[in-house]
């Protein structure tokens, strides 16, 4: 099983960024890169439109392909850029919902640090705290 490191993962999201453009009016390019538990590395774009509420975001794309390529997959770590150095963005209220629920609650996350110059991993338990759940209910 081959173990990414935080900046190889980066690097994978960095280069398919790459020769990528921001149209203008229409949407901003974004790449995410995640692993998986098993191992394996993948990487994909954001989906834009002019109408906001029909993009999807790279995160989301990226869990898409992995799931496309692997059975039972699981996210292990997973990282979004945006722009022309392909600086590392927080995963969206949506996002971590999805990260959360293709890892078994169980992702890091690298995300900017607190003060927006470099990066750091987190789990996603802490973006997310008191995750949705579905529950049975027995209501009358």
């Amino acid at each position: 099983m081959t173990k990414y490191t935080p900046e190889e993962i980066i690097e994978a999201a960095r280069t398919l960024l790459k020769d990528r453009y921001e149209k203008e009016g229409h949407h901003t390019v974004v790449a995410a890169a995640l692993t998986t538990k098993s191992g394996h590395l993948y990487a994909g774009l954001h989906i834009g439109s002019t109408q906001p509420s029909l993009a999807t975001c790279a995160e989301i794309i990226t869990i898409g392909i992995a799931m496309t390529q692997e059975k039972n997959m699981e996210i292990d770590t997973i990282v979004a850029v945006r722009g022309e150095n392909g600086y590392v963005i927080s995963p969206c209220g949506r996002c971590r919902e999805y990260i959360a629920d293709y890892s078994g609650g169980q992702a890091k996350v690298i995300v900017p640090n607190a003060d927006d110059t470099d990066w750091e991993v987190v789990d996603i338990a802490s973006l997310l705290p008191n995750k949705y759940r579905k529950r049975a209910c027995e209501c009358k």
